[in-house]
């Protein structure tokens, strides 16, 4: 009976020390993280749209109602500005793709009406084959589409080699993208 209160009581000790540890680091490594991420997003926010200087966070009511689907989520919205004005707009998105939810943003310029650019932020799509939605050889077929395209992969959208699935996801997130923005146009 000893020796399981005392093998008991190592392990409830073992265990605190555990808990308080991870307690510490993460509160001492969270701000750095919540940091890295701000950081991190305002240069993916750059490289779907380089022709901004600043970035405003939009509330998603800006664009209405938006439509419910249960392949799409839209999470955060930007619009895109240079000099003080208005160049165009930023939506993140997730589809979901074949291993899970594909995170994205779109950019669009309002204006010309069409896409600035396209960064896949997280996905959990199968290494070598749906992995490759996130590459700029796939991610580059967007560039500079209407949002009056189909973005229909097969017609005018050439999906990655094996991995339908999460080409379409993406497809699906523009056209879905394209959909609210001219229904903000109007």
């Amino acid at each position: 009976m000893r020796k399981i209160l005392r093998v008991a009581l190592a392990l409830t000790v073992v265990c605190v020390v555990a808990a308080l540890s991870l307690s510490v680091v993460y509160v001492v490594t969270k701000e750095k993280i919540a940091e890295e991420a701000r950081k991190e997003l305002k240069e993916a926010l750059g490289v779907v749209f380089p022709e901004a200087e600043t970035f405003v966070p939009l509330d998603p009511g800006t664009f209405g109602t938006l439509p419910e689907s249960k392949e799409i989520q839209f999470l955060e919205a930007y619009e895109a500005q240079s000099g003080g004005e208005r160049r165009g707009v930023i939506l993140k998105v997730a589809s979901t793709g074949y291993g899970g939810p594909i995170v994205l943003l779109v950019g669009v310029d309002t204006e010309e009406g069409k896409i600035t650019g396209l960064k896949v932020l997280e996905h959990q799509e199968t290494p070598g084959l749906g992995s490759n939605v996130a590459e700029e050889g796939f991610l580059s077929q967007f560039l500079g589409k209407s949002l009056e395209s189909p973005f229909r992969v097969g017609e005018d959208i050439q999906a990655v080699s094996g991995a339908t699935i999460s080409s379409r996801a993406v497809a699906r997130a523009c056209a879905k993208v394209a959909e609210i923005v001219r229904g903000e146009k109007r």
